[in-house]
């Protein structure tokens, strides 16, 4: 049976910027904190309210900057192991005379799909360090609020006294 959940973000509020890396972009870009009430939902009638959450957003791709985009390496180190096991079971089975092309194309096409991915796993460079992207960047420092124009006001934190935006 198909089920279709998922979450609805209500009544979204900026309540922060900061400086960030966005693996998205594979940049320096201003990260946006956003607060949202959060409700679960079967089949879009909403049933579970999960409550007040905040989100961080890329300003130029609007995406979650820390998450990687791309197969994480150790997925595709995997699928190389299930390449190579299917690769055995194919050529151990013996072939079957109602499946004939079926089994030869699985018997050429497991091997070959390994031997691709091995080297693609060899050839490409490992994934950025999200530690090490993030130590370059500069904190923000900015005393005017980016989406009001007005002087932010200082202390234990830096924040904006007409839209609350908090400088972190």
């Amino acid at each position: 049976m198909f089920v279709v959940h998922g979450v609805y973000h209500w009544w979204p509020k900026r309540v922060g910027f900061r400086n960030d890396y966005c693996l998205t972009c594979g940049a320096e870009r201003r990260a946006i904190c956003i607060r949202t009430f959060d409700v679960g939902h079967v089949f879009w009638v909403p049933i579970l309210p999960v409550g007040f959450w905040k989100h961080w957003l890329c300003s130029v791709c609007g995406k979650d900057p820390h998450v990687f985009p791309r197969t994480r390496r150790s997925f595709k180190w995997a699928g190389l192991i299930a390449l190579v096991f299917f690769s055995v079971v194919f050529w151990a089975a013996p072939v079957s005379p109602d499946f004939v092309t079926g089994s030869w194309f699985f018997r050429l096409g497991a091997p070959i799909a390994a031997l691709l991915s091995l080297v693609h796993l060899l050839r490409t460079d490992k994934d950025p360090s999200l530690k090490e992207k993030l130590s370059a960047i500069v904190p923000a420092s900015e005393t005017i609020c980016p989406f009001c124009a007005t002087p932010m006001v200082g202390g234990a934190r830096w924040s904006c006294p007409v839209c609350r935006v908090v400088r972190n």
